[in-house]
């Protein structure tokens, strides 16, 4: 039986899970990991993201998904104790070892106000952390956001946040539900380690990816794509290539680096953000461009609509902050992984090219 030790991931079917079985596979920027990897899949999960990560390494058709050392099992993850008993099933009908490491890369995308009902990170970030001390793992990675980090400048300015900015117990009315589930989810981590688990937490930007247009972390390629986008803003966010976010993910666990890194290339402007993506596209955008000053003022003054059905999500204090934020986000401690990150002019042009060519395809 081989001794390299089995690792657990969660959301290998997502975009920064399928880019991170590459990168375990030796198609990015690291050596082929020998031991076995087993991918929690759901009855109904698609492995089409696999394939543009496939098709985008130029890779024949099934070279991942059907790659010995990769296994898509079927399990519940929100049933911890049945997942750890498929596992074991599967392990000893195949002949290798349980898991002895997790990363946990599955997460509920979505970033708008008002959908805590759909947002479950919390939830499935401690029934994985149960999953890893059933198994009694010797480290567990997690990637987590730069939606869980805040500073103290008012609403517009311009301020930096290091990756020791966590802050976990900000205001909920200034916090979107998505970045309250990502805080949740983190704390319980940070819980498990002082309990005695191994863990290590990456926090990218915005990734820049490929993928399905009707999947969660391609919506705003899609708004760009379709010429959907009813304005823009002078806002600021920190944004990341998926590969490079892949590499850290899997260079935090392998060297079981304890501290959090940030994962980020690059604080763009909202305005360069929406234009370069376009430019990889191919196209030409003509999209109105909202200052902060007066706009900022002017959806203040009309909070009171708040409240009002179907509109009210617009004028809340989360929809500013997603608009006119300023922050800008530390990615020193990614950086010093990847050494030189792929900047966003690169990830423009490399994966607009194939979203293009795909979706126009589809057309």
């Amino acid at each position: 039986m081989d001794s390299t030790p089995t690792i657990f991931l969660t959301g290998a079917t997502g975009q920064l899970g399928s880019f991170l079985l590459a990168e375990f596979l030796g198609f990015g920027s690291s050596l082929a990991y020998t031991g076995q990897v087993i991918c929690s899949v759901r009855a109904s999960s698609s492995l089409d993201q696999i394939d543009w990560v496939e098709d985008f390494y130029k890779l024949p058709e099934g070279t991942i998904k059907t790659h010995k050392n990769i296994h898509f099992v079927p399990c519940e993850l929100l049933n911890a104790h049945n997942t750890v008993d498929i596992l074991d099933q599967y392990c000893l009908k195949n002949d290798f070892p349980m898991p002895s490491e997790v990363i946990h890369a599955a997460a509920t995308i979505n970033i708008s106000p008002g959908t805590s009902k759909s947002t479950s990170n919390a939830e499935l970030t401690d029934e994985v952390l149960l999953i890893a001390e059933l198994l009694k793992v010797t480290h567990f990675s997690h990637v987590s956001s730069i939606a869980v980090l805040g500073g103290t400048a008012p609403l517009g300015e311009l301020e930096t946040l290091d990756p020791e900015h966590f802050h976990p117990s900000r205001s909920k009315a200034g916090s979107s539900d998505y970045a309250l589930s990502k805080m949740e989810s983190e704390l319980g981590v940070w819980r498990a380690q002082a309990e005695g688990m191994s863990v290590s937490i990456v926090r990218p930007g915005v990734i820049l990816g490929i993928g399905p247009k009707a999947s969660a972390p391609q919506k705003l390629w899609q708004r760009v794509y379709d010429n959907s986008l009813p304005f823009i803003t002078d806002g600021c966010s920190g944004v990341v290539d998926v590969r490079d976010v892949a590499m850290i993910v899997r260079m935090c666990h392998e060297s079981r680096l304890t501290s959090p890194v940030t994962a980020v290339s690059k604080n763009i402007d909202f305005n360069e953000l929406v234009m370069g993506m376009a430019n990889g596209l191919g196209l030409q955008l003509k999209v109105q461009l909202l200052h902060r000053i007066p706009w900022l003022n002017r959806m203040r003054a009309f909070s009171f609509l708040r409240h009002v059905p179907i509109i009210g999500p617009y004028f809340t204090a989360q929809m500013r902050i997603m608009l006119f934020s300023r922050v800008a986000y530390n990615g020193a401690s990614g950086e010093s992984m990847v050494k030189d990150y792929i900047l966003p002019a690169r990830s423009f042009a490399d994966f607009g090219a194939l979203l293009s060519e795909r979706w126009g395809a589809n057309e």
